[in-house]
Parts: structure tokens; sequence; C-alpha cells
């Protein structure tokens, strides 16, 4: 007789079980699923003892039918497919048919249920895979299922559970991304008695994330909504005040389905350069909706992961999508497109006013100012009266020390001015011409390092090093992608003694060097000889920046051009910038901030590091105790 033999049933059942359910979480996970495919608008989720002593779902969806609810606990049994083809064109959460069966092979399961077209409830409990009974019970259109005892009967499954705690957490993330995902529906998620979780289902994802991460996080998200070909990529990023050094608070999803992909992952990170520091990952909710033909989610049991028909396009389509997010809302919370908006409107409003397009504003003078006014005589009758320039220097002559006396002067004139005909005069007011408004005001310097200037009621303060790494930055990126090689020659070239991989690396980026202005020749073994150096403008120790370059040119990928130039741009504009403790004269600061107020965005260096800290005048008084 041969060794190979077929498993019973009830093994088989255990064994696929544990591909599908491998803790707590992931029976909430593949329950949750079913009750959104159910079409359910409120979802309740409670647990006791991080899930593995108990678990209910309750929502409010169609519910099965009686008929149906014994076969659903067979494995494979489905109502999302048919057949083979329907498996290109997934467009629910669950399709496998494996949930119900999986978690009643390893649990105690009691389900009540009312379908919607029935008017009497169905209630039934399953133990280890088996149905115990079935009856009719009195329920509510929906679908409630509690879970008893996970593993019970699969200890070796049951020791690798964690603590009450840590399976708690778990759940906990599992319905914090169904939520994100769906935020048309209300979730509320409770634990030992305690609700943890509970999302209004307003259909705004923005009032989600307030529901569920709060105040600090709502008001520091953007909206990211872009839609290009049959792809659209819809969801909030983070500003860098919120950015973490991990991924934990990064959820993306494939048509409402979490997912974790690396090319997705790859997208939001090149996006995310020069916006956020280094190591720096953004808070992000990213949502990608396109042709479920275009997408395998059959991937795995638990189809965290997919495969795509064009990998390429889905990292363009997420790479932009973020992108023009991040550069819009620069565009339009920087304080100086504020201010130069603002300025350009009243431009645009002065000359429809000089043109004559609008109607030129009347302005009223209050009679106390009468000493900054002139009665131009326009058609005078020959009357005995005193001229209104007489009166006004009357009154001037008599504006005493008391301001009694004054007042008492000007309400004499209030009565004596109605005897003149108002047709026959006009007022010219005498008002010096105001200064034209400016982008800033300049403050001064402090340590020698950081520029202090006022905009509006914000205080800025600017790190100089920052702030010029990244005007230098711009400036040179422009020149070297136009071909503008401005070089400047040294008068004594440097030799640089190089390694070998050192040396290989120079030679094999020999142009981009060239495209900078470096002018380069090898000058024996391992040896470059410097003869000019790109012109900067500032003196700078050429020798040990040529060396740090080649270093960070090591750390880029041998196969991506575009991150060798990035970084060699950046190190190049680093090493060449005013460094903090620098004494800059006041014009050369005013300089500066002149040409950083002219970027699209002044406000990060290229390595993402902040160039600029704000302060509110409201945040100032109330340290000072005036708020």
């Amino acid at each position: 007789m041969g060794d190979i033999v077929l498993l019973d049933e009830q093994t088989i059942n255990k064994i696929a079980a544990g591909e599908v359910v491998d803790r707590p979480a992931s029976i909430v996970k593949e329950l949750v699923e079913n009750s959104i495919d159910a079409k359910a608008t409120s979802i309740s989720i409670e647990i006791r003892k991080g899930g593995i002593s108990y678990i209910k779902i309750t929502d409010n969806g169609t519910g099965f039918k009686s008929d149906d609810i014994e076969l659903a606990f067979e494995r494979h049994a489905t109502s999302k497919i048919r057949k083979e083809e329907d498996l290109a064109r997934i467009t629910s959460m669950g399709f496998r048919g494996e949930a119900l069966a999986s978690v009643a092979a390893i649990s105690k399961v009691c389900v009540t249920t009312k379908n919607v077209n029935e008017d009497v409830g169905t209630k039934v409990r399953v133990e280890a895979g088996n149905i115990v009974s079935k009856e009719e019970a009195p329920a509510v259109t929906g679908t409630r299922i509690e879970i008893f005892d996970v593993f019970y009967n699969v200890p070796a499954r049951f020791k690798f559970l964690k603590k009450d705690y840590t399976e708690a957490g778990y759940i906990e993330d599992v319905v914090t991304r169904i939520a994100l995902s769906n935020p048309q529906i209300s979730f509320k998620y409770i634990n030992n008695g305690k609700t943890i979780i509970q999302t209004s289902g307003t259909g705004n994802l923005h009032d989600i994330i307030y529901d569920i991460f709060g105040k600090e996080i709502y008001d520091a998200v953007i909206p990211i909504d872009y839609e290009i070909n049959d792809m659209k990529v819809f969801g909030m990023i983070g500003l860098p005040s919120i950015s973490r050094s991990t991924r934990v608070q990064q959820f993306t999803f494939i048509n409402n389905r979490y997912i974790k992909d690396k090319t997705v992952s790859t997208a939001i990170d090149k996006a995310c350069e020069q916006k956020f520091a280094i190591n720096k990952h953004p808070f992000i909710v990213c949502n990608i909706y396109m042709n479920p033909a275009n997408i395998d989610v059959n991937v795995h049991p638990a189809k965290l992961e997919v495969k795509f028909s064009d990998e390429s396009k889905v990292f363009d389509v997420v790479y932009h999508a973020v992108r023009s997010a991040l550069e819009k809302n620069n565009r339009e919370t920087s304080p100086f497109t504020i201010v130069k908006e603002e300025q350009k409107v009243e431009q645009i409003s002065k000359d429809l006013v000089n043109n004559g397009v609008l109607p030129k504003e009347e302005k009223k003078y209050d009679f106390d100012a009468s000493v900054n006014k002139v009665y131009t005589n326009v058609a005078p009758k020959p009357v005995e009266r005193p001229s209104a320039n007489s009166l006004i220097e009357s009154l001037n002559s008599k504006i005493g020390d008391v301001k009694e006396e004054v007042l008492e002067k000007v309400e004499e004139v209030k009565e004596e001015a109605p005897k003149f005909e108002a047709e026959y005069f006009e007022e010219t007011p005498i008002i010096p011409e105001p200064k034209e408004e400016t982008l800033y005001k300049f403050i001064g310097n402090v340590f020698d390092t950081y520029i202090v200037i006022q905009i509006k009621d914000k205080m800025y303060i600017i790190d100089q090093h920052a702030a010029h790494e990244r005007l230098l930055y711009e400036q040179i990126k422009e020149a070297y992608y136009s071909k503008d090689r401005q070089s400047q020659l040294l008068l004594i070239p440097v030799l640089v003694e190089l390694s070998a991989k050192e040396m290989d690396i120079v030679l094999n980026n020999m142009e981009m060097f060239e495209k900078s202005g470096f002018i380069l020749e090898e000058f024996g073994d391992n040896t470059i000889k410097i003869s000019g150096v790109p012109n900067i403008g500032y003196d700078i120790e050429y020798k040990s920046m040529f060396k740090d370059i080649i270093e960070e040119m090591m750390g880029a990928s041998k196969t991506e051009k575009s991150e060798k130039e990035f970084r060699f741009l950046a190190t190049l504009a680093c090493k060449a910038a005013v460094k903090g403790r620098m004494k800059l004269d006041r014009q050369e600061q005013i300089s500066l901030i002149d040409e950083m107020v002219k970027l699209d965005n002044p406000f990060t260096c290229p390595h993402g590091r902040p160039t600029a800290y704000e302060i509110s005048k409201y945040e100032i008084e109330r340290r000072f105790l005036r708020k």
C-alpha cells in the first residue's frame, strides 16, 4: 500500500482556514467585507479579550436568505461570482466563498439574519464547521454574527496568538483601514465595552479622518483628486508637520480594497522628495480607482497583494496625483503668493478705475480733518461771504493748547459751512501718496543664522542656509537642464585622489559633472584634475565638495539616472550655500529673501528640510498672556 492518502474533510477545512484566518483580526476583516458587499450602511464590531473569546459583527445589509444560510458555511460557496471569467472583473470585496467556512472551522459561530425580502429571520449555530441548529428567529433586516472561542479546536494555532491588547490593536488597524476606504459607511468598534472608533458615515473622507485620528491630523491634511485616462486617485495627504519616520500612517487602496504594494509606495516616496525631510514619510490615504480588468486581486487569500497589468501607469498616476496636490497647496498657502495675489488684484482694480472701466471710489472725510482740505471755487456767486480757505486759515490760527477750545471752533465752522451753496464748490483732499506695499517686512537676524521677517500678522524665522540651498538648487538645476554651462576657471587646478570605486563613479558620470560646470580630466592613476568649477559665486572648498558629491552619487540606485542627478545637484547646492553663523549684511539678507519669494516651493530645501518657521501674532500674544 502506498504512503499517499486523501485527507479527511475536517482536516482539509482546518488547513484551508489557516490560509484565511490567522488571528481574530482576520475574522473581523473577512466578515466586515461581507457586510460591505451586502450593502450595509452601518456596521458595528464588538470584541472581548482581544477577539479571542468573543467577536460580534452587526450590520444593516440585505441579510441572508433563509435558503442560503446553510450553504454559506460550505467552502467555495459564494454569491459573488459564477464562472471563471468573473475573476477578471471582480468588484466585490469577497469572492472566494471561504470566509464563513474558515471561521466556522476553527470556532463556534451563531448567525442571526433576516433578508430584506423576507418577514422572518433565521438563526443558525455552527461548531467546528458543523451546523448544530437552525431555527426561525425575530430579527431586523441585516445580519449579526457572533464568534466564540477562536481556535478552540486548533491548539497549535491558538498558542501563537499574542496578548489580548495586541490582538485588539490588530483589529483596530483593520477597522481603521476599512473605515477610511468606505467613508459612506458608519463604523463602530467596541473593545471590552469601550468605544474605540466611531465614524459618522457622512461620505466625506476628511470627516472620517477627524473621527479616527483627531483634530491634529484633520487640520494638517490636504485633498488628493487626480484623474487621467481610465484611472483616478482620490484621498488626503498630510503636510510635513505630521510626517512620521515609518509608514504606519500610510493607507493605500485599489478600488476601496486595502493593499500593500511596492509600486504605489515608491510612487508616493518619489512624489514627496524635496517636500518632506529625508527618512520622513507622509500621512496618506490614497485610493486608486481603475478598471478591474487591469488588476488581479486573486493573488493570495488575504487579498493584500495585487498584480497590475501595467505597473508603470499605476506609478505615474499616483506620482502625479500626490505631487500635484502638494504643489497646489504650496502655491495656495504660501504667504508670499497670497500677498502677491492681493497686490495683483489691487493693481488691476486701480487700472480699471484709471481707465474709466470702474467708477472712482468717493472718499468721505470728517470735518474734523478740515485742516487737510482745500475748497476750490468752481463758479462763485457775487456774494459778500468769507471764502472757505479763509475760514480754514482762521480755524488753524485759533487752535490752541486746550482740546475743548479746538472742538468748539470745529463745531462753529460746521454750522457756517452749510451756508455755502454746495454746487459751486468741490473738495480736494490733500493726502500723501501711500508707499507701495511690499511682500514682507524685514526685521533682522538672530545668531547670524536665522533671518526674521513679518508678513501681515505672522512672523517667519528663516534658516539662511536652507533658504539659500533651495535657491541655488533651482538655479543650478535650470542651468543644468538648459545646457547653459557656466564655469569658473581656477587659477591653480585642484588635484583630487580617489579610490577605484570613486574614480569609476566620476568616469561613468563625466557628462553630469561637465553639464553642471565642472572641467575635469584624468591626471594619472585614480587622480582627477579640477580646472574649472560651477560659477556659483561663493568661496567654496571645492575638493571636499567634489568628494561629497561622489559619496552621494554612490548612495543612489545604479539604474536611476534621475536619482543620481538629483543627489548630484542637491549636494552641489548644499555645499555651495551660505552656512549658519556666516554673517550676512542687511542687503545680502534682503536680496536672499527677495529671490526666495520668487520660487514656487520656497519653504523646503532640496532635502525636504524646512526653510522657515511660522509664528502667528496670536501665538505670541498667548505666550505673553494677552490672549
